[in-house]
């Protein structure tokens, strides 16, 4: 087994995998055309979108083993139209896309070998990236869309160290815009992070899993803003 398929981040991937694949089972078939927590994406869009990732991440693995560059989509009009097919499929279909591409794709991480995990490859927004990094964007995929099929998988099932990277990240992409008001948050468990903001800073504390949910726009369970006042609007992510 290689170092990389032993990291923290593999095992995220295994335990997302494990929920998601537990919140689909826990869905009737009549379920998968109901809505998402994702505006406009029935849960059938959901398991669509995380098949076609684990194929898109598969194209990145192989681009990382062989040097031929293979991108995880042809084009973003390509990726929307093999969701919306894939939303469209009959149930058993669409569970046995779930079932292969994961399948698929960990047995294309477990094999890789250790040099190709250094190699470069290019993801779907054009960052430049080492193979590894595809680890953790698949952890995030299954963790999160887990959460988004509103069956039993909360963001508090979520690992502990993959919810502290996820709002790390979270709070860098926040600071990356340009926001009137800050954003300070405190976690129960005494971590703090800062969003920067032209003036001043809302002071946000809740839960490790609450200010994850929070940031991603999916809720605001157990968090709240200091002093009475109301939460910053924040739009979904991923």
């Amino acid at each position: 087994m290689s170092m990389a398929w032993s990291s923290p981040e593999a095992e995220w991937v295994r335990t997302g995998s494990m929920l998601f694949d537990q919140a689909l089972a826990n869905l009737p078939d009549g379920d998968l055309r109901q809505p998402s927590e994702l505006d406009g994406w029935t849960k059938a869009h959901v398991v669509s979108h995380v098949s076609a990732n684990a194929q898109a991440i598969g194209r990145l693995l192989y681009w990382a083993r062989t040097g031929e560059p293979t991108f995880m989509y042809s084009s973003p009009e390509d990726r929307d139209q093999e969701i919306e097919a894939g939303s469209q499929m009959n149930p058993i279909d669409l569970r046995a896309w779930w079932a292969d591409s994961e399948s698929r794709l960990r047995m294309s991480f477990a094999d890789m070998p250790e040099e190709a995990w250094q190699q470069s490859v290019v993801t779907a927004q054009g960052r430049e990236v080492e193979a590894t990094e595809t680890l953790w964007m698949r952890s995030r995929e299954v963790c999160i869309h887990a959460v988004d099929l509103n069956s039993g998988v909360s963001f508090s099932d979520l690992p502990e160290d993959f919810l502290v990277r996820l709002v790390g990240e979270a709070v860098a992409r926040h600071s990356a815009s340009s926001r009137e008001s800050g954003i300070r948050l405190e976690a129960e468990d005494g971590r703090i992070w800062e969003v920067p903001g032209n003036r001043g800073s809302a002071h946000v504390r809740g839960p490790l899993a609450g200010v994850a949910q929070w940031l991603t726009g999916r809720g605001t369970q157990g968090v709240e803003a200091a002093q009475g006042s109301s939460l910053p609007a924040l739009g979904k992510w991923l």
